[in-house]
């Protein structure tokens, strides 16, 4: 049955009782609940597609203002690439780029503060073993991207993920900890996991995790560290969803990025021999106490812990993925780190 009084050919309807193109038939009318329906949807798809442009403009931001700052106090200050004045100006460009970025999002969002920092009460217990399987599932995501490193520079291309050096002393070190450690567990996941997150999930919570982590792999900017970062911002977003402590994943942050400066602090101070006994030994103790960790969480939520709610919203999938991709923050965002992906892999 054809809704329209003519078929797509241009014929006539056929004379049936019930079609509203028969003779005698009442005549169509348009639907108003659907009409209605469509309204809402539009409105909505734009609020979608604006809160989109500003979370892009706001990741590309933090981005080109991370680049500027560090290359103009590199200029001003230079220093060795592995001595603490280094990782000062790393501190400094990294905090002021992604912080201000995360505040001028809320500004254009107009999203309380205490709205973009969730800090709900969580049990210790369920912190605790958040943490360590969030610690472990980290360190487990390092194989897939060892891989990908490893293909891409069997192609002649460049895979490998980029490293600090340190000269042993001790006050390098600590700097080295504040800058690849201590400050971007604090900004990126504010912006990350605490605005953006945030600002998506009117849209559904499983949308709001999935948008957040693309966005948060692609920052990286190169292939092996986004095949890494994208199922830890899932990871991210989901225990912060599922415990509503923005703290629990900067504990988690700050811990993988740790372990990781470790074996660099270990093997500029007690030689590479040390250095390699430590990331043979520690991952499985990880390995065992992420098992322990998540066990408890499952048993504690009784299975549900990675059951999200289902999505409240008027948008399908469809609309929801023009709004998000088709607008213009977006759209340049992903130019820059398609940009970055590509002078990345040429470089040797």
């Amino acid at each position: 049955m054809y809704p329209y009084p003519y078929q797509p050919g241009g014929s006539p309807a056929p004379n049936f009782p019930g079609n509203p193109g028969a003779p005698g038939a009442p005549a169509w009318r348009p639907d108003p609940y659907r009409e209605e329906l469509f309204r809402a949807q539009t409105a909505e798809q734009r609020i979608l597609r604006r809160r989109s442009s500003w979370t892009g403009w706001a990741v590309l931001a933090s981005l080109l203002l991370l680049n500027v700052l560090f290359t103009g106090c590199f200029l001003l200050l230079p220093t060795a690439e592995n001595s603490a004045a280094y990782f000062m100006e790393v501190t400094f460009a990294y905090t002021i780029s992604f912080a201000l970025s995360a505040l001028l999002l809320t500004k254009a969002l107009n999203m309380p503060l205490d709205a973009a920092l969730p800090m709900q009460k969580t049990g210790v217990l369920t912190a605790i073993a958040a943490v360590l399987f969030g610690a472990a599932a980290c360190n487990l995501a390092n194989y897939p991207a060892n891989i990908v490193a490893m293909l891409l520079d069997s192609a002649g291309l460049s895979g490998a993920v980029p490293e600090y050096g340190v000269d042993g002393s001790a006050l390098t070190s600590v700097f080295l900890v504040l800058a690849s450690c201590v400050v971007p567990a604090l900004v990126e996941e504010f912006l990350y996991r605490g605005v953006i997150l945030r600002a998506l999930m009117r849209f559904g919570t499983g949308f709001a995790i999935l948008t957040s982590s693309l966005l948060f792999a692609l920052m990286h900017g190169n292939l092996s560290q986004i095949i890494f970062a994208f199922p830890l911002g899932l990871l991210f977003a989901i225990l912060v969803v599922r415990t509503g402590n923005l703290w629990i994943t900067i504990v988690v942050h700050f811990l993988n990025n740790f372990l990781s400066s470790l074996y660099l602090i270990v093997s500029a101070t007690a030689g590479t021999q040390a250095a390699d006994l430590y990331s043979t030994i520690f991952p499985p103790v990880l390995w065992v106490l992420g098992a322990v960790g998540l066990a408890y969480l499952l048993i504690h939520s009784r299975g549900t812990f990675f059951r999200l709610s289902p999505p409240r919203t008027l948008l399908p999938n469809s609309m929801k993925a023009s709004g998000f991709f088709g607008n213009p923050g977006i759209i340049l965002f992903l130019c820059y780190t398609a940009f970055s992906c590509v002078l990345y892999l040429i470089s040797s």
